[in-house]
């Protein structure tokens, strides 16, 4: 009887790993069977030309590509193709291969913080299982798109400044590793919010306060004033990064295009917020694929409402979060290719980090609640796959 007892306890201390194990099996095996879509690699191999403009190809597509001058420029943060021009120098690069190694460091990095709160191995690997399979993030680690290869990055970098603020405490390398979330994401930069507002709302003499902020600064904007360098050497305007000229996939302007999620206009406007935030908290799944409700991909982070610890850092969290969730609704697309509401990501390390030192209890109902999403998530991600055909040639 009591050895039955230590196995069922056993299988119950192990199964999410292994659970883990298999869905990674899943999302590694899509990556390396699937093409990247060679955006990263086309600016990558201009890098290696010394150009700043995409070079010409056989068959090329235009897609996320802003016209210049004469000239096409990728419209997404530079430091992805920064990152691989070695491994595309050498003739050896695979997208998918990159992506699934970093998505495997995403769970690490989350189980790591659950743990820095004295979470149990168990419940640590429950919650990186609910980040990984049980939010947007499945979506963009299950192919090497070029636009999902900047959220995986983006979001390793926020996990690793967050475990960075939690351990040492080197706020040089967390500004850094902002800036670095940033050259891959914009949006993602604005974190930076809840670590300056940490600092000069804090306690301690205010000299060091200040201190404290010009080493968090100093990094971040030595990346922020070298992509302002790239941007006006390449549109002659320090904040324009090519979304004011963005191309489809049809050759035709993000800013005349009127399907559902894109809206004509400008790269940002507030009037768009009223339409994403319903796709955000109510959208349901459809081949358009323009937006999930969060409430339906990740129905446990209800439990956000458990919540009591409210001590500064919590409403920290919770006003950037605030901040950084506005900014991405107000922008003119809720991004097409999803499942969920990818732009989500640039934030969502941040409310996992909320229920994590909150010590929220990762209760069997909390437990069932992320299963039962990564099986939702599964079927929607599955579905989009299937859907992306007709999609791209509708």
């Amino acid at each position: 009887m009591a050895n039955v007892k230590r196995g069922t306890i056993a299988i119950k201390r192990t199964w999410p790993f292994v659970y883990a194990a298999l869905l990674f099996g899943l999302i590694g095996w899509l990556n390396f069977i699937t093409p990247g879509d060679r955006q990263h690699i086309r600016l990558a191999e201009s890098f290696l030309e010394r150009k700043l403009f995409l070079l010409p190809g056989p068959l090329t597509n235009w897609a996320d590509t802003a016209p210049f001058e004469g000239h096409h420029f990728s419209v997404f943060g530079p430091l992805p193709a920064v990152l691989i021009m070695p491994l595309v120098w050498t003739g050896y690069f695979h997208q998918g291969q990159l992506s699934f190694v970093v998505s495997l460091l995403v769970f690490y990095l989350c189980f790591q913080l659950a743990r820095r709160f004295d979470y149990s191995h168990n419940d640590s690997c429950w919650f990186a299982l609910a980040f990984c399979f049980a939010t947007s993030f499945v979506g963009v680690a299950a192919l090497p798109g070029s636009t999902f290869f900047a959220h995986v990055l983006a979001v390793m970098f926020l996990f690793l400044a967050i475990n960075e603020y939690e351990g040492r405490g080197r706020l040089w390398v967390v500004g850094g590793l902002i800036g670095l979330a940033m050259a891959s994401r914009a949006p993602a930069g604005l974190n930076i919010l809840f670590f300056s507002l940490a600092i000069i709302l804090g306690v301690g003499p205010i000299r060091e306060r200040m201190t404290g902020l010009a080493k968090l600064l100093l990094p971040f904007s030595t990346v922020v004033g070298l992509l302002a360098l790239y941007n006006f050497a390449r549109f002659g305007n320090p904040l324009e990064s090519g979304y004011s000229y963005q191309l489809n996939g049809f050759g035709a302007p993000y800013a005349d295009w009127n399907v559902p999620g894109n809206t004509p206009g400008p790269p940002l406007s507030l009037r768009y917020i009223p339409d994403h935030l319903w796709s955000f908290l109510f959208g349901l799944p459809s081949t358009d694929a323009v937006g999930t409700s969060v409430l339906l991909i990740s129905p446990f982070l209800g439990y956000l409402w458990l919540v009591r610890r409210w001590d500064l850092t919590n409403k920290l969290i919770v006003l950037n979060v605030v901040v950084v969730l506005v900014a991405i609704l107000a922008f003119r697309s809720t991004g097409f290719e999803q499942m969920g509401y990818r732009f989500s990501l640039d934030f969502l390390p941040f409310v996992f980090w909320l229920l994590m030192r909150s010590q929220i209890e990762l209760t069997d109902r909390f437990k069932g609640l992320i299963l039962l999403a990564t099986i939702i998530d599964a079927c929607l991600t599955a579905f989009f796959l299937a859907s992306g055909v007709d999609r791209r040639h509708g």
